[in-house]
């Protein structure tokens, strides 16, 4: 690292951590944003929220713990000096833009896209009007087209090309520009509210200062080059030249290089403020410009934008101010108090300064992931954004996807899971930016629509699509981001996606074909001296199990396995993931008295539920859940109060009933679920088979861990943090993954391949608390890794003739010898 950090600042010395400023990095991290030092946390999406300063919120903290603010529409002292802060707070605002507050206002909404909104709902569309935007937009921009297609307006995504003109000198060169327009957009041609000449016509062009996927800043001489010179800008396109008004989202830019309104005129800029300083959220500004703001069309009036108003006739006289016309009920003037403390520390650093700190560590993280290969040679990371078509500039963002040796993508969820184990929080996916994406990633209108058809949607888990990544992976750079964080995004790609040279050995690595790498090659032999050393049925999903010496054997499973599950009221299916309390829950089931016992911490009483009795169901209802579609019964209030008490969230108990349960043909694509078997509410197989040979082998690699890199000892996992159903003794580690099939006894079984591991197996149950942790996880994924899917244990399915013997032959016992079948 020092090494590495040395070489880094004899380029970017003078760009890097404020060496002018009253505070260093270094000093800033240590007083300001201690809680990531204390926690080991790598925060790099500042694109998607800033981090708020510690000293920032103890201000804000001691300002509103000793002044008093008062609702602005009264004329109390309290409320005539919270208009005077929001007066104040106002000028802030333009100044951060060097906006004169002749010619802008700034008006107060609840957000960027809520200042957008503002925009497209009052801006003057007609017929005749065209609203032009860059690919590289928001949906958040995008929104606009439809106030403007509605009206009879067109709609236009365009490309542009900067280029510098060749007739000027070297020493007096401009920027020029070429739009290329994609397809028109247009609705109700023939039946349109409002219609306008040519000449009369107002048109609007929006784009990005900052592209929030690849980072990229567009040139804002493109503001001038539209308003000032429409005709030669927009000459290769069939749009309008007329009177064109520009709006910059600079919600993404603001927070490092806010555009300068004195030069670039232009008439609208929505910001956000916890993009800027990281508090508060829910707020945000549209500065105007006056004239501007005289051709918006607002239809709503509310309390606080009119003057008077006439409640059983039509009459209201609006108020005159441009910001008092266009807020909507009482400002949220708390939060905007708070916004002058987040412009205070801010103000501690020039923007020049910050702009310069978080383009040198992206210009670093572009220039070290470019360089990034596998042994084979082949490139491991592709960025995108990196030959703009607009500017040469590059912002505080690095977008980009991993390729494996063979040329195939690496899913970007897989690499968000696997550095969430690792501390580090990034953005994933196409950040609500649907033309860059496509654009970037290089795909068309068929693939897109193909893709959605698939089932693929915003924030889903579908990151390859026939083939291809559907979004990316961003790290994005803040103010108080350090080298050395930017350094342990290098180490974890290198370390968990690229494929260096290593010497072979008996490592249990895993490869594409789910087979391991054995020392010598050699072929595992038979099995011996296997058995079955513990049974666990779990009867309530995500709750504890208990362990028994045998057990029947059911078309399902083991007999009422995950045979009940909580649901909340909104119908989300609970599991320790949202309410960890489940795990405290004990169950027990005796067979001889039909009764489920359950038992809780929280809860005084023992709740007994008999299993033949449909007294406590109330009634039955289906129910989708993993493509099967399940009949199932609710119970009464008293026990989904007891359950509700358990957990401290309130929700209702279901019981399936297995014997009317089907496929859904519709059902969740992704999943690797058994759909031949009959399943009670499990994720993906009937049975979970764990080796103890298997969790030996993890518990020595987590010592091992533990003593390399010089941290407290790890506490050893048991079995039971798997969960499994059937734990195996004896044999070799992970001699499971070669099996086909097993016999226990004389009950046979197939094997469905491994179990895909989640976050669950990182809690920790300890004297009635639970604890989230990294491990096992992510010791697991450093060498049980295949495509995307961490594997430990094996799914297993019973054979229908173990279940057509005999009723004592359908019983597994604890102790039986475990035959498997290899591949």
């Amino acid at each position: 690292m020092e090494m590495d950090k040395e070489q880094f600042l004899s380029e970017f010395g003078k760009d890097y951590g404020y060496p002018d400023g009253p505070k260093t990095i270094d000093e800033i991290r240590a007083t300001e944003f201690k809680r990531l030092g204390d926690t080991d946390t790598v925060y790099l999406d500042h694109a998607g929220a800033t981090l708020y300063s510690e000293l920032q919120m103890e201000a804000i903290f001691k300002d509103l713990t000793s002044n008093v603010y008062g609702n602005p529409h009264s004329q109390s002292d309290s409320s005539l000096a919270t208009s005077e802060i929001i007066k104040e707070c106002r000028q802030q605002v333009l100044d951060y833009c060097n906006a004169s507050a002749k010619e802008y206002k700034c008006i107060f909404t609840s957000g960027a896209t809520a200042a957008l909104k503002m925009v497209g709902e009052a801006f003057p569309w007609s017929n005749q009007s065209h609203f032009m935007y860059t690919m590289e937009n928001h949906n958040s921009v995008i929104g606009i087209r439809e106030y403007a297609l509605r009206q009879g307006a067109i709609a236009v995504a365009v490309d542009v090309e900067e280029f510098v003109d060749q007739d000027t000198s070297s020493t007096d060169q401009k920027s020029l520009f070429k739009v290329a327009q994609h397809d028109i957009q247009r609705r109700n041609a023939n039946r349109c509210i409002k219609e306008d000449s040519p000449g009369t016509a107002h048109h609007l062009f929006a784009f990005p200062s900052e592209c929030n996927f690849s980072g990229m800043r567009f040139n804002l001489d493109l503001i001038r080059a539209l308003k000032e010179q429409s005709e030669n800008t927009l000459k290769d396109t069939t749009l309008i030249k007329g009177r064109w008004l520009v709006l910059i989202d600079a919600a993404k830019g603001c927070a490092t290089e806010p555009p300068d309104l004195s030069i670039y005129p232009a008439d609208f800029v929505v910001l956000s403020f916890y993009k800027i300083f990281g508090y508060p959220t829910g707020l945000g500004a549209l500065i105007v410009q006056n004239e501007a703001a005289k051709l918006l069309k607002k239809t709503y009036f509310s309390g606080g934008t009119v003057a008077a108003s006439i409640a059983d006739v039509d009459f209201v006289k609006h108020r005159d101010g441009i910001e008092e016309s266009f807020e909507d009920g009482t400002a949220s003037f708390i939060s905007i108090a708070s916004i002058r403390h987040g412009f205070r520390m801010l103000n501690t650093h020039t923007i020049s300064s910050i702009s310069r700190h978080t383009s040198s560590l992206a210009t670093y993280l572009r220039r070290v992931l470019l360089s990034l290969k596998h042994d084979s040679g082949a490139d491991a990371c592709i960025i995108y954004g990196d030959n703009s078509m607009i500017s040469e500039k590059k912002g505080s963002i690095v977008s980009f996807n991993l390729k494996r040796p063979d040329g195939s993508w690496y899913g970007y969820r897989e690499v968000e899971k696997l550095a969430s184990l690792s501390g580090i929080h990034l953005r994933t996916g196409c950040f609500c930016n649907p033309g860059a994406c496509a654009k970037y990633l290089g795909l068309s209108h068929t693939e897109l629509l193909s893709n959605v058809e698939a089932g693929h949607i915003c924030w889903d888990d579908f990151d390859i699509v026939n083939g291809k990544p559907t979004g990316a992976v961003r790290v994005s750079f803040g103010y108080m981001s350090t080298f050395e964080e930017a350094k342990k995004v290098v180490d974890f790609l290198v370390s968990s996606f690229v494929v260096l040279p290593t010497p072979v050995r008996y490592n249990c690595l895993l490869q594409e074909s789910d087979i391991f790498l054995i020392e010598d090659s050699e072929k595992l032999e038979k099995s011996r001296g296997l058995y079955l050393k513990s049974i666990t049925v779990y009867p309530i999903k995500s709750c504890a199990g208990f362990c028994v010496d045998s057990w029947p054997l059911s078309k399902t499973g083991l007999l009422h396995d995950r045979e009940w599950l909580l649901r909340s009221p909104s119908g989300e299916i609970l599991t320790q993931k949202k309410a960890p309390e489940m795990s405290l829950i004990s169950t027990f089931i005796d067979l001889s008295q039909g009764i489920l016992f359950v038992e809780s911490p929280r809860c005084k009483t023992k709740l007994q539920i008999l299993l033949k009795s449909v007294s406590y169901c109330l009634g039955r209802e289906e129910m989708d859940m993993h493509g099967h579609i399940y009949e199932v019964q609710s119970y009464d209030q008293e026990v989904n109060s007891w359950f509700s008490n358990a957990i401290a969230r309130p929700c209702i108990l279901w019981r399936s009933s297995a014997s009317n349960c089907y496929i859904n043909k519709q059902g969740s694509a992704g999943m690797c679920r058994d759909v031949e078997s009959s399943l009670n509410f499990v994720n993906e197989a009937q049975f979970l088979l764990i080796s103890e040979a298997s969790v030996m082998d993890l518990n020595d690699r987590l010592k091992s861990k533990a003593s390399q890199t010089l941290q407290a000892p790890i506490a050893q996992v048991s079995t039971m943090r798997f969960r499994p159903n059937l734990l195996i003794s004896g044999g070799e580690p992970y001699d499971e993954d070669l099996w086909r099939g097993i016999r226990i006894g004389s009950k046979y079984f197939s094997s469905l391949g491994g179990c895909n591991r989640c976050q669950m197996i990182n809690f920790d149950h300890q004297s009635e608390q639970v604890h989230k942790t990294s491990e096992p996880l992510a010791t697991l994924a450093s060498y049980r890794r295949v495509k995307g899917r961490i594997l430990f244990g094996i799914l297993l399915r019973v054979e229908k003739c173990s279940l057509e013997n005999e009723e004592l032959n359908s019983w597994l016992a604890v102790g039986e010898e475990v035959y498997p079948d290899m591949r």
